[in-house]
């Protein structure tokens, strides 16, 4: 599974980028010396500040706008995993079992491909990610039609490799993507919680399959792994417990990785995005503040020793009660909120509260709830419910003079008990 070690007979001259095999295991090789991924799967507008935390490549998840992307990475001296967006079997697997749609899926890789394979920027190619790559024994043309897509994009260029992307860490997952798509370069995963047993979880089949990966994602725990409510809505940790995560995960999981055939890393999620909430993932605010996540993540790329100089907090209480509490009030009550602050610190903040209609796990869409009124007292809000039931989330943004801010929400669910529906 390491297409692209062999040289371009073309030219007689070894491929741009392509993975090597030594003795001490596999590395990427990138115009004829080693790199190591030091990622962010990103948002095209924060190419500036990955560049600026130490990082060397981005992971771009579309293809609009590629060649400016591309461009401005080159620029910056970012190098650029290009995701080439595929259907996912499990939702539309009439995609790769169709001739003429997949035709049609064919032609558009080739387009891609064509017109930016010279590009200086590009590392390698992501074709799809969390494709649910169909277990070894299904009967299908998934197969052989993603494999057309692969030889496809080596024919036309042999200079950089190709990836797919799974996730976490399914062995037979693993084993079918080795076994039936044997021309991808490597392996690649998104692993969030899953992080600390990825390596114990593939050790079973390290006979068959221990070959050169990447992880395209990780960084804190997706909504799925979270501790939900009584009402079955997932609770965030706040940006300074995300910090110290994404810290221990990194040196406790990411960096040992590397002398086990990891070709490198991106953190999810180098942007702005939201899924559950607005800042469940995102490594950026409003006005592209930073979360002290990106502070740590520059020491370790950049291996500085700064010390942080941005807000932080111990937690957030409504009405005395954490979020595991599984908070109800009533309507249109009276009730007060607190952040909690390390007592370690002395800080001068700025306090911002909010309260937004709760998400349901969707993406794109949270909703602030309009004219609500915030009595400040410190670090302390007093505030009237909403009138409607439903579930909510009270969000605080804590900023000062830095360049960062910390954020927490703590979910809730307006109940009134003279509905009896």
């Amino acid at each position: 599974m390491v297409a692209c070690k062999k040289p371009n007979d073309s030219k007689n001259l070894l491929p741009t980028v392509y993975v090597e095999q030594t003795e001490k295991g596999y590395q990427l090789i990138r115009n004829g010396e080693p790199f190591y991924i030091k990622g962010g799967a990103a948002s095209t507008q924060y190419l500036e500040e990955l560049k600026d935390a130490g990082a060397n490549t981005a992971r771009i998840y579309d293809t609009i706008n590629l060649k400016e992307t591309l461009d401005r990475a080159k620029e910056l001296d970012l190098a650029v995993v290009v995701d080439i967006p595929m259907p996912k079997f499990i939702d539309d697997p009439e995609f790769y079992e169709n001739v003429e749609i997949f035709d049609l899926v064919k032609a558009r890789v080739e387009r891609v491909v064509k017109k930016h394979k010279d590009h200086p920027a590009l590392l390698y190619w992501n074709l799809g990610n969390e494709l649910y790559y169909p277990y070894f024994y299904k009967i299908t043309d998934f197969f052989s039609n993603f494999n057309i897509l692969i030889d496809l994009i080596h024919d036309i260029d042999p200079n950089h490799p190709i990836s797919t992307t799974t996730i976490g860490a399914n062995k037979l997952r693993v084993l079918s993507i080795h076994r039936k798509s044997p021309n991808l370069d490597f392996i690649s995963f998104n692993s969030f919680g899953i992080l600390s047993r990825f390596s114990e979880k593939l050790r079973p089949i390290g006979l068959i399959w221990s070959g050169p990966h990447v992880i395209t994602e990780w960084g804190v725990n997706g909504p799925w792994e979270a501790q939900v409510t009584e009402w079955n809505v997932p609770i965030e940790e706040n940006s300074t417990k995300k910090a110290e995560q994404i810290k221990q995960r990194y040196h406790d999981y990411i960096k040992p990785l590397r002398s086990n055939n990891s070709l490198g890393s991106f953190v999810f999620y180098w942007g702005q995005k939201n899924e559950v909430t607005p800042t469940w993932y995102s490594l950026f605010g409003d006005n592209r503040e930073k979360t002290q996540a990106v502070f740590e993540l520059a020491k370790i790329w950049s291996n500085n020793k700064l010390a942080f100089d941005g807000p932080e907090l111990d937690y957030l209480l409504l009405n005395g009660k954490g979020a595991a509490e599984n908070i109800l009030l009533l309507p249109q009550a009276s009730v007060e909120a607190k952040v909690i602050l390390p007592e370690s610190k002395i800080q001068n903040l700025e306090y911002h509260w909010e309260i937004r209609y709760e998400s349901w796990w969707k993406s794109h869409e949270s909703i602030l709830l309009e004219d609500v009124h915030f009595h400040k007292i410190a670090n302390k809000v007093i505030f009237t419910t909403p009138k409607n039931e439903g579930p909510y989330r009270l969000f605080i943004y804590l900023r000062n003079e830095s360049a960062y801010f910390a954020t927490a929400n703590i979910p809730f669910y307006i109940l009134n008990p003279n509905n009896g529906e």
